[in-house]
């Protein structure tokens, strides 16, 4: 049972490292949303690299908003394996308690019986 748990472990750690990493947008994708939008309608900007800049920084702060947002998602989903896992473990130390008391008792049954055939 702890061997499934280490490896659990080990296995949502390494997924949470992988969910943390925030893809960025390529600086040519920005270009080109951009140069469709400008197709689309119709309007002509006059002033191209101002827009891609404010682009550009609207994007950076989306990505950064999203990078807070992806932390405290995973440090939820972190707390809720933690709390599984510790239940986990308390279920299996009762099964060992339950086990030992029903051994007991069978031992005990078994003593009895003997004792009343002699």
């Amino acid at each position: 049972m702890r061997i499934l748990i280490v490896v659990s472990c080990i296995i949502v750690l390494v997924l949470l490292f992988l969910t943390m990493q925030v893809p960025k947008i390529a600086e040519n994708k920005i270009e080109q949303a951009i140069n469709d939008v400008q197709s689309a309608s119709e309007v002509q900007i006059e002033d191209q690299e101002a827009l891609q800049d404010v682009v550009m920084k609207i994007v950076e702060q989306l990505e950064s908003n999203q990078r807070t947002r992806l932390k405290y998602l995973v440090a939820a989903y972190l707390v809720i394996w933690l709390v599984f896992m510790l239940y986990l473990l308390r279920i299996g130390k009762q099964q060992q308690t339950l086990d030992q008391r029903l051994a007991q008792i069978e031992l005990d049954a078994s003593e009895s019986k003997d004792e009343s055939i002699e």
